[in-house]
Order: C-alpha cells, then sequence, then structure tokens
C-alpha cells in the first residue's frame, strides 16, 4: 500500500506543476477566471507544448481518480458527505439591507472575533481587501483575536452571527472544524440546532468582490454613523474576561453555618456544554470558580456527558476510542472539587438515540426503538430488549468504579434528547414497547442507571428529575423508585398566575412567580410516602425570564421562595439549569433565609453584605426590582421564543422575515411568538411595569452609591450599570413589540391617514431605540458578564449594537421615503 501512496502523491505533484494555485475552493471556473485577487503561476509555454501538457495532465488526473476511488471503495460514509442537520433546506436566508452588501455584513459582524487572514481564506481573497472594506465602514485596523472565540467556549457566538450569511462548507473553514464536528455540536451542545431555529438558511457561497461606486457610498454612511457613537465609546473590557475578575477577587467566606441542605448543586456559569471532558484542564470548572461556589455556600457542580463517550464500545453498542481520555479528566475535576468540599454530579439523559448509519447489522437493527430526535433522522435504543438495560447498568457501572468520590447523577428520562420509547410519549410506535405501561418504561431506566451507579460507587448519589414526566403516571413511577433515590422536581411548576386578568400555570425558570407549586408539593409528598428524599429546583440567579445577565436582583422574591421551601423537609436545592450558575449573594440569600425563615430580614443582609448607610436605599431598591419583576408577563413561549434576552441588540425589520422565533435563539421579528397567551398592549404594559421597576430601582442604588463607605462603591457601581442595563432589555423589547405591531398594520391597511400614523409611531419607536442603543453600548463594554450566558455564549457583543445602530439610521431613511410617496398621494 505505501509504494501506492509514493506513486500517488508524484502523480499529484506532476499534475500541480502545470495547475494554476487555487485560492477559490469554492468558486466556479468562470468566476475564478474574472477574479482579479487570485493568483497563477507563471509558467511560459507555447500552444502546442501547451496542448501536449494538457493530454499529460489528462493521464495523471485519470489515474489519480481511480486510485482515490479504490482507496475509499466499501467506506460507508467520508467527511465529504457525513450530512449536517438542516443541509437540505431551501429557505432563503435574512437579507440584511442596512449593508452594502452581504460581504460587507460578514466583514463588519466577525471583525472582532475572526482574524482576518481567516476572513480572507473564506472570501477568497486577501487581507489587504479585508481591512479595506472594513475601513470604509469605519471600523478600526484589527487588534488581536482572542481565541477563544474558535473554541468551545466561544464559537456559538461565532455560528451565530454568520447563520444567515455563508453555506456550510464555508462555515466549517470560518469556524475550523469539521463536518462530523459541526454536526456533533449543533445536535449535543444543548440543542443549539433547535436555538438555531431547526433549519440552516439557504446561503450561496460568498466570494470577495470588488465593492462598486453604491457599495462604497453606502459604507461611507455606515462609517458616519459610526462616529455618533463616539460619545457612548468607553474603554472596553475584553469578553470572557470576567473569569479574571472573579480569580482575582477575594472574599471573605459568607457564613452559613448549620445549613439544613445537604444538597447545594449548581451548573458553571461559563461552562463548555456539549463535550467539557474532552479539555484537559476541564477549564469549565477552573479552581477559583470552585472556591467561589464554595464561599457561597455551594457543595455540588454538574456537568453534561453523553454515556457513549465515557465508556468504550462494547458488543453492538456504542462507545468511544477516547473514552479513557475524558475518564482521565473527569477524575482530575473529582479531585479538584474536592479540595473545596464540593462533589461532582454528571447531567444524564439516556439511552441516547443513534443516527440511522449505526444501525448497519442485524444485530443492531434489534437494537432500534422509534424514530425522532433533531431532525428526526435518529433512533432510540429500545429499553425494553433487555441488552439495553443491562448496557447502560454496566456502563454506569464502569464509569463509577473508575472515578472514585464522583457524587452522583441526575437524570431526565421524558425529555430532553431523544432516549427510550416512552421519553418523548411514542412507545405506541414500538413493536416492543407499546403494549408495556408508561410508568415501567421511565422507572426501569432509572432503575437501571441507579443500580449501575451503586454498584460502581455504593456511596453515590442518584438525583431522578421529574421533568415532563406525564402527570397521571407519576405516583405510579416514583412508587417504583429505589428508596435511596431522590426525587428532584421544579418548584414553581403549575403555579397558577394572573397577569392583567390573564391566567395561566407557570411551567419552570421562573423568578417572577414563586414556588413551590401544586405539582411539585404533590410529587414531593408521594415521594415521602415513597421513603425517597426530595430536592427542589429553582432559579435563584436568573432564568430564561431573562437570560443574558448574570444576576436579577429581585431579593424579595428570592427571599420569599427559600422561606415557602424551608416548610417542605427540603433535602437539597439544585440552582440553576445551564443558565444562572454565577455566584453570586442570591445564592447566600437563599440559604440564609431557608435556614433562619423567622429571623433572616432583608435590611440586615443588605447591611451585612453591603454597609449599614448605604443598606435602607439598597433595601428600597430591590423592593422595586421585586414589585417590577412580580408582573412578567410569564408564559414558556415567551421565555424560550421572546427578544429579552438579545434586548436592544435585536434588529428591527422594515418588512417581516417570516421566520419562527427560535428557542432562546434568534427572536426574529416574531412577535405572535414573543406575546405567546397575551394580547399584544397586555404583553406590552407589562414588560412595562418590569422595566419601570429596574428604573425606579437602579435610581436608588445611585442614592445608595452617595453614602456607602468605599469597601462598597465598585460593588454598588457594578450593580447601577447591571440594573440599568436590564432596564434597558425591557424598554427595547416593548419598542420593538411596538414597532412591529404598527409596521405589520401600515403593510396590511390602505387607509393613508392611519400608514402616515404607523409611520409617526415606527419612527418614534426607532428614536427611542437609538437612544437605548446609546445608554447600553458603555455599560456592555465595561462589563462583560452583560449578555452572556453559558449555554448559548454571548448573545450580543459591542459589535453587535453597533450594527443596530447603523440598521436603525437605515430604517429612518426608509421610513422618510415611505412618507414620501404617501404624502406625494395625498
Amino acid at each position: 500500500m505505501n509504494g501506492f501512496v509514493t506513486i500517488f502523491v508524484k502523480k499529484v505533484k506532476l499534475c500541480l506543476i502545470f495547475i494554476p494555485v487555487n485560492r477559490g475552493r469554492y468558486r466556479s471556473r468562470e468566476s475564478r477566471k474574472d477574479n482579479k485577487t487570485s493568483r497563477y503561476r507563471k509558467f511560459p509555454v507555447t500552444k502546442n507544448k501547451y496542448n501536449n501538457i494538457l493530454i499529460i495532465m489528462k493521464k495523471e488526473i485519470i489515474f489519480c481518480v481511480l486510485f482515490v476511488a479504490l482507496c475509499l471503495k466499501g467506506q460507508a460514509q467520508t467527511p465529504s458527505t457525513f450530512e449536517i442537520p438542516g443541509e437540505r433546506t431551501t429557505t432563503p436566508a435574512v437579507e440584511f439591507p442596512h449593508f452594502p452588501s452581504r460581504m460587507h455584513a460578514f466583514i463588519w459582524r466577525n471583525w472582532t472575533t475572526v482574524s482576518a487572514s481567516r476572513l480572507a481564506e473564506v472570501l477568497n481573497t486577501t487581507e489587504d481587501n479585508i481591512q479595506k472594506v472594513a475601513s470604509s465602514m469605519g471600523l478600526d485596523e484589527q487588534k488581536k483575536v482572542d481565541p477563544v472565540w474558535s473554541t468551545a467556549q466561544g464559537y456559538i457566538t461565532v455560528l451565530r452571527h454568520n447563520w444567515h450569511l455563508l453555506p456550510y462548507e464555508q462555515l466549517l473553514v470560518l469556524l475550523g472544524i469539521s463536518r462530523e464536528e459541526l454536526a456533533w455540536r449543533l445536535i449535543e451542545d444543548d440543542f443549539l440546532f433547535v436555538k438555531l431555529g431547526q433549519l440552516k438558511p439557504y446561503c450561496t457561497t460568498l466570494y470577495y468582490e470588488e465593492p462598486t461606486q453604491h457599495m462604497q457610498q453606502q459604507a461611507a454612511g455606515i462609517s458616519k454613523w459610526l462616529k455618533e457613537l463616539e460619545g457612548c465609546i468607553v474603554p472596553e473590557t475584553e469578553r470572557f474576561s470576567f473569569t479574571k475578575e472573579m480569580a482575582s477577587e477575594h472574599k471573605k467566606k459568607d457564613t452559613l453555618e448549620n445549613n439544613k441542605l445537604a444538597l447545594r448543586l449548581v451548573f458553571s456559569y461559563f461552562a463548555e456544554f456539549g463535550d467539557p471532558l474532552k479539555d484537559s484542564e476541564v477549564s469549565s470548572y477552573p479552581d477559583f470558580l470552585l472556591k467561589k461556589l464554595s464561599e457561597r455556600g455551594i457543595n455540588a457542580v454538574w456537568v453534561h456527558t453523553v454515556l457513549r463517550t465515557l465508556v468504550p464500545p462494547s458488543g453492538v453498542f456504542p462507545g468511544a476510542e477516547d473514552y479513557a481520555e475524558r475518564i482521565r479528566n473527569l477524575n482530575k475535576l473529582v479531585q479538584r472539587a474536592n479540595k473545596y468540599g464540593i462533589k461532582v454530579y454528571l447531567y444524564v439523559n439516556e439511552p441516547r438515540a443513534m443516527p440511522e448509519d449505526f444501525f448497519n447489522t442485524e444485530e443492531r437493527k434489534g437494537l432500534i426503538g422509534v424514530k425522532g430526535g433533531q431532525g428526526g433522522n435518529l433512533s432510540s435504543l429500545c429499553t425494553s430488549n433487555k441488552i439495553v438495560l443491562d448496557w447502560l447498568r454496566n456502563s454506569f457501572e464502569k464509569v463509577f468504579s473508575s472515578v472514585p468520590g464522583l457524587g452522583g447523577v441526575f437524570t431526565i428520562t421524558a425529555s430532553e434528547n431523544l432516549t427510550s420509547c416512552a421519553s418523548h410519549r411514542k412507545q405506541a410506535e414500538c413493536e416492543r414497547c407499546k403494549d408495556v405501561p408508561y410508568d415501567k418504561i421511565i422507572a426501569d431506566v432509572n432503575r437501571s442507571i441507579h443500580e449501575g451507579v451503586k454498584k460502581g460507587n455504593p456511596a453515590a448519589n442518584v438525583l431522578i428529575y421529574d421533568w415532563a414526566w406525564d402527570d397521571s403516571y407519576a405516583e405510579r413511577i416514583i412508587r417504583q423508585l429505589p428508596k435511596d433515590a431522590w426525587l428532584m422536581s421544579v418548584s414553581e411548576w403549575s403555579l397558577p398566575i394572573e397577569r392583567e386578568g390573564i391566567e395561566s400555570k407557570v411551567g419552570e425558570y421562573s423568578i417572577s412567580s414563586v414556588g413551590p407549586g401544586p405539582r411539585a408539593l404533590q410529587y414531593w409528598n408521594w415521594a415521602r410516602e415513597a421513603g425517597l428524599k426530595i430536592v427542589a429546583k429553582i432559579q435563584v440567579n436568573t432564568s430564561w425570564e431573562l437570560g443574558s445577565v448574570p444576576v436579577i436582583p429581585a431579593m424579595d422574591l428570592i427571599a420569599e421562595h427559600a422561606r415557602n421551601l424551608s416548610n417542605e423537609s427540603i433535602n437539597g436545592i439544585m440552582f440553576s439549569w445551564s443558565v444562572g450558575g454565577y455566584p453570586s449573594k442570591n445564592m447566600s440569600l437563599f440559604q440564609e433565609v431557608f435556614n433562619n425563615p423567622h429571623k433572616m430580614e432583608l435590611g440586615r443582609f443588605a447591611a451585612q453584605y453591603y454597609d449599614k448607610e448605604s443598606a435602607p436605599y439598597i433595601r428600597n431598591a430591590w423592593k422595586y426590582f421585586s414589585s417590577g419583576f412580580a408582573e412578567y408577563p410569564y408564559h414558556i413561549g415567551t421565555l424560550y421564543n421572546g427578544p429579552q434576552h438579545m434586548g436592544t441588540a435585536n434588529l428591527l425589520y422594515t418588512h417581516p422575515t417570516h421566520y419562527k422565533s427560535t428557542m432562546v435563539g434568534i427572536p426574529y421579528d416574531d412577535l405572535a411568538s414573543w406575546q405567546s397567551i397575551y394580547p399584544t398592549d397586555t404583553w406590552i404594559r407589562q414588560m412595562g411595569k418590569v422595566a419601570e421597576g429596574f428604573n425606579l430601582g437602579s435610581k436608588e442604588l445611585e442614592k445608595a452609591l452617595k453614602v456607602c463607605n468605599r469597601k462598597s462603591r465598585t460593588t454598588i457601581k457594578k450593580e447601577i450599570n447591571l440594573t440599568k442595563a436590564i432596564n434597558l432589555h425591557f424598554s427595547s423589547v416593548i419598542l420593538q413589540a411596538r414597532f412591529i405591531k404598527e409596521r405589520n398594520s401600515y403593510l396590511s391597511t390602505t387607509d393613508k391617514n392611519n400608514r402616515l400614523d404607523n409611520l409617526k409611531i415606527m419612527e418614534e419607536c426607532v428614536i427611542k431605540e437609538k437612544s437605548n442603543v446609546k445608554g447600553l453600548l458603555p455599560l456592555v463594554l465595561q462589563d462583560p458578564t452583560i449578555g452572556y450566558e453559558s449555554s448559548n455564549q454571548y448573545f450580543y457583543i459591542p459589535q453587535d449594537l453597533k450594527e443596530k445602530y447603523i440598521n436603525l439610521n437605515h430604517i429612518l431613511i426608509w421610513l422618510k421615503n415611505e412618507r414620501n410617496k404617501l404624502s406625494q398621494d395625498l
């Protein structure tokens, strides 16, 4: 074989002598011919010689092609044919007319996150051309780009920026990853493909093109608008530098004596979600973060895992050749966390469904359960086949026996990824499961995991999370669980609420609605009767009500929830999902109140945390924040699909995009999904009450700043900036909703006077939104936590706010032109 390879290489080299250097890997022959930036080797030949060369080349190329075909024969799938989710979508991408071209948008959005050399590679051009286009829009010379943007900790922001700009092949070059890796991340990195809309917008290949005169004029306009923001620009604190700040802080450990909560579990504020144990440093949980969490009373952290990556392949069952690397890194994390009194738990959502090509043998076909999962092209490993449960049990035994001191697991068995045939309630579609009771399938999976964990380490805990269980089977499931298991429930689930006459029930992720709700109370009662311990899952820092800030200081609501739960014989608290893991005073307050429900008073806590002089004003601020946030128009549709996470950075559109808002991803202009069950005006008014609460509260903090002692000044200043940012997020949400309402009316009505009124209101919204951009930009430049959340990374960065300002100015021109057209017709 080596001899053939040598011959092949020689043949390729011979061909390359005569072939132009092709920098346009994506371009057609015709477009490359006209590309002024293509570079060719000079090789002087006559016409006859050239014809002879072509004959030689044809023979050599035919040999190469035949050789490659021979080498690849029999391979089931190659990297070039590996299908990425949504690859065949034909839905056109959104256009961004506030830029002169898609190329300009591409350079703008990536200027602070991707090196000019990589941008040039993607566009098949030179760095000089990239710099010229950037300069034409008023962008400064590119600074050194932080490499974190191309890692698992930063790539999602880059991917989202380019989702409507590049096809997959160019995204792979931009991100520097393989097709297989991108496919894995889209599926396994906390539903990333769902967050991006479960489709890939269709984009043609993007190349560098020499800007036309019209493009240059529009770019000059962008440069002019950018100068209007100069008064808002302050020195930028690097994105992600909150890690350095945490590492340098020195804070006295919170006094949490005689803690009544045996388990205080939380997720990292900046963890990689998809495959964190592949990182040899396990940088999702550095020492300084573990120390900070310990100071806040936390004694357990969790990491996302996929079981087949932690075990070797076993017969017909999947595994990873590099599993030992992850086990080694997990051991490192367990040992490191132990120094701070913290146990490590694994999030378990198993057995994961597998793609179609996995079931490539008769034995594996016998494992197939039901189809589903992201894209609908996965099949479950049917747990009514005994060998699947055996594999689960044996695999967890291997993991826990290989990692001494591993704290335990928490399971999700009825939602998230497709696992058992009953996990998405499809068991009726499976020949084996159709006659098996739902409760038995769910209980069997949990029992098998429990048995494996306990066999590997009897001291480890198994938390069984009842998320999305069919309520009608819950009691039966609970009674089948092992007696030393812990039942975990969302505290606020099913809590009845009312907002301006609209009644509904809370799902989860709520700080605005204080639990516990009737579902959790009922489940916990059944668990106590069955002899199980109880864990309440809550959100104490922030939630999907506003996921792009580290903390929502609605302290009255946090304290009320703690008091309520202190009456329920709770054994543990899970303080966050992927959102909400910042080591904050909210965590400390919750535990203080839970442990001393009748003694801990918020005014006293404020004095302890800040100082006596500023405490009264801070206490007033918390009241405003809490009363305002309690008006939040809660519905899971708003939480998942609303624009609150993007806030001011969400673009406005003069015409409907026709894209549906995505799950905590891209809101677009999908007002119907934003408002969910609420009438538009009701939703806007309720968001206005939230915004006003933070407006009034931040003014109280400004009073506190005037009287506080020197040690509290920095903390209070940061909290003023944070609460102003929260206010601006909700203010922008209101303006965006009003703009879309008026735009839709304008486009659907023919009455000219009404249309003029629509234009006037839209213009007012745009002008106010410009003010919001100017207000938020300096806050974001100073505080790198604003806009960030671990599983989505940065929802937006300063460059996005600057783009929004360009977008708004472009819309003002459109509004003026529309008004002129109407005026001429009157």
